[in-house]
């Protein structure tokens, strides 16, 4: 009796309602809009944030900042700062230069029989196999040189982001006081546009490898830092106390305990820290990255068509090593490896195959390497395969240019949907609604569903949006972000919940997942460009479509987590599928589903900028511009407010999962 009567309480506890549903926080909050509705319609446009509480002359101490910045870098005695950032800037450049060669010099069959065998060797038959056929397709699609630029440039940035962000991830997943520190550096770093900090990325390290790499990092280390960090901490504190009753060191502890019962979650970010690595490619390629990013930005407007087949390699190699390092992370993994003397000596037998295998065929590549071609029946010729594939592609551009096809309509169905009756009219509520109105209300809003601090952190970030004169253009921002990640939210939220219940649905959607990941937003919102013309929808079904895979992996993840012996028991108390997972399964996956929340309106305001260029304007034009014509006070202003945007939002989605962690403990 008592374990049923322990069960029944696992179940019910996440149902049980604690106070009536007027009082709820969802009731509140929309009491709370309602009262801004009321002020809106009132007093719309009558109040916008005074110019008494702006700071004018922040872009020209800005702009005066970079002339300086630009002043001192130029002189021959330049100081010890901006000496050492030129001798970073040479060993990267010197060490991208010598894997670029390395990768070159080895050719197409050297350095693909060298991957092969090395995946082959740690992860597997089935890996090995797609590793020969991602080669294989960069150099059949005759942007084999750009993939390798490209390839040298990410092992460059991978490594340094791992050699900072693990050791980082380890302290902070071992001291809450260093986690506390690091973490609003972390989110500036995930928030703040990559537009924005190519400027004094330029300024400081010279176009070229060296700027690419630091921009990357900046982007990549991150997951590394969050990912080791939850690993760490998720080693069981049972555990933990064992080992420390047993005598061990702080030092032992780490190195025999922490570290081999976090090794997966540390791989997760290994994984995690190439795919954003790889995301920044195309941007890297507008800083002098070279490689597939150069061929993207520099196709954008000339060949639409050459930078979906670049961006398609991008998205083959990011899925590519993706699953080469997931196969090898098990494989290797020592919980599952037990060899006996016979089995060592087979492995080295095999790594010695492996290695004369690569050495024979750098050799015999010396003799082969023609560039394959593909026979073009209509045009009577043959062609290569990058210029048949190319035509393929443009006429499917063609095609969905083409206002009399059946894509057309439903596009501008949808178009007109999300402009006139999403976001116009939450774009007019929010802009013309007096300024200290929406301040009380988005306040209000914080402490109702996160809590005091929360709150606090959200006025003054607001304060900080008005102060720097952006606070209309923060509010357009706004309504873009809350649109997309809505979208994202919706999408992400259905689609892993589907996920979780069918392992058919989510392996069907993994391959997608990986493509929406890893192709650059340059990239994939060139057909909506196509389909939409310029204007702002296709900068927000960008940022939805960038957005719902991280939310929907979260989701999957947090329902497929919940305790099975927690469904069963519903199941015996006479739950249906449904009802085990509206009132069980998702309850408990609570805190998943709001870091999904979380994470796509920071992935949402990361591809802010990307909408400016396509004419979604707001602070995405303003940084964008601010690039674009060396208007660096701008561009500058632009990213903080975007940043104090984002911290806003962020923190109130972190309330609300600490709420629901103190209230389940």
């Amino acid at each position: 009796m008592a374990s049923i009567a322990t069960a029944e309480t696992v179940v019910a506890a996440p149902v049980v309602a604690h106070r009536p549903w007027w009082r709820g926080k969802p009731v509140q909050v929309a009491g709370i809009v309602a009262l801004m509705y009321v002020a809106y319609r009132i007093w719309a446009l009558e109040y916008p944030w005074p110019n008494d509480l702006v700071w004018n002359t922040l872009s020209l101490h800005l702009d005066d900042f970079q002339v300086w910045l630009l002043t001192e870098r130029g002189k021959e005695d330049q100081g010890l700062v901006f000496t050492v950032f030129e001798a970073f800037s040479t060993s990267i450049d010197d060490l991208v230069d010598w894997f670029t060669r390395l990768l070159l010099w080895m050719t197409w069959i050297g350095t693909t029989a060298a991957g092969v065998a090395l995946v082959l060797r740690f992860g597997g038959l089935r890996v090995a196999l797609l590793t020969l056929f991602a080669l294989a397709s960069f150099a059949l699609v005759g942007l084999w040189e750009e993939s390798m630029q490209t390839l040298a440039l990410m092992l460059v940035a991978v490594s340094l982001s791992l050699l900072v962000g693990i050791p980082l991830g380890i302290a902070a997943g071992r001291s809450r006081r260093v986690s506390r520190a690091i973490t609003p550096v972390l989110d500036a770093m995930q928030i703040v546009p990559a537009f924005a900090y190519l400027m004094p990325v330029v300024i400081l390290f010279s176009i070229g490898p060296a700027a690419a790499v630091v921009s990357t990092m900046i982007y990549a280390i991150p997951p590394t830092i969050r990912i080791t960090a939850l690993g760490i901490r998720g080693v069981p504190v049972n555990t933990v106390e064992a080992a420390t009753s047993l005598g061990s060191t702080r030092s032992q502890l780490l190195r025999k305990v922490q570290l081999p019962l976090a090794r997966r979650m540390i791989l997760l970010g290994v994984n995690q820290t190439i795919l954003f690595a790889l995301s920044m490619v195309v941007i890297a390629g507008l800083i002098g990255g070279g490689g597939l990013g150069a061929v993207v930005t520099s196709g954008l407007y000339s060949n639409p068509a050459l930078a979906i087949l670049a961006g398609l390699v991008i998205v083959v190699m990011a899925m590519t090593l993706d699953r080469a390092t997931e196969a090898m992370a098990d494989r290797t993994d020592p919980a599952k490896r037990h060899l006996d003397d016979s089995r060592r000596r087979s492995t080295r037998l095999q790594t010695v195959g492996a290695g004369t295998a690569v050495v024979l065929a750098i050799v015999l590549s010396k003799v082969f390497g023609a560039a394959p071609a593909y026979p073009d029946e209509a045009r009577g010729r043959t062609v290569t395969l990058e210029e048949w594939l190319l035509a393929k592609i443009q006429v499917v551009l063609d095609y969905v240019q083409d206002p009399t096809t059946w894509v057309s309509a439903i596009v501008e169905e949808g178009s007109i949907f999300i402009l006139q009756r999403l976001l116009l009219p939450l774009q007019g509520f929010l802009v013309e609604t007096p300024w200290f109105v929406t301040t009380a209300t988005l306040t209000a809003i914080a402490f109702v569903v996160s809590g005091f601090k929360p709150a606090l952190t959200t006025l003054g970030m607001l304060f900080l949006i008005g102060f720097v004169g952006v606070w209309a253009l923060a509010m357009d921002t706004l309504s873009q972000v809350v649109v997309a990640a809505a979208l994202a939210v919706a999408l992400g939220v259905a689609l892993g919940v589907l996920a979780a219940e069918s392992n058919r649905f989510s392996k069907a959607m993994r391959p997608v997942n990986d493509l929406l990941q890893t192709l650059p937003q340059l990239v994939y919102i060139i057909p909506f460009i196509y389909l939409m013309q310029v204007s702002i929808v296709p900068g927000i079904v960008a940022g939805a479509l960038y957005a719902f895979p991280v939310t929907l992996r979260l989701v999957e993840r947090g329902v497929r987590d919940v305790a099975p012996t927690t469904v069963e028991a519903a199941a015996a108390f006479g739950a249906s599928r449904r009802q085990s997972l509206m009132k069980v399964k998702l309850p408990l996956a609570g805190d998943a589903v709001m870091l999904g929340v979380n994470q796509a309106i920071i992935m949402v305001l990361a591809v802010v900028v990307i909408g400016g260029l396509v004419g979604s304007g707001a602070l995405g034009y303003e940084v964008a511009q601010g690039l674009q014509r060396g208007q660096f006070g701008q561009g500058v202003i632009a990213s903080l407010a975007i940043l104090a945007l984002g911290i806003a939002l962020d923190r109130v989605t972190q309330g609300t999962r600490r709420a629901r962690q103190e209230s389940l403990a």
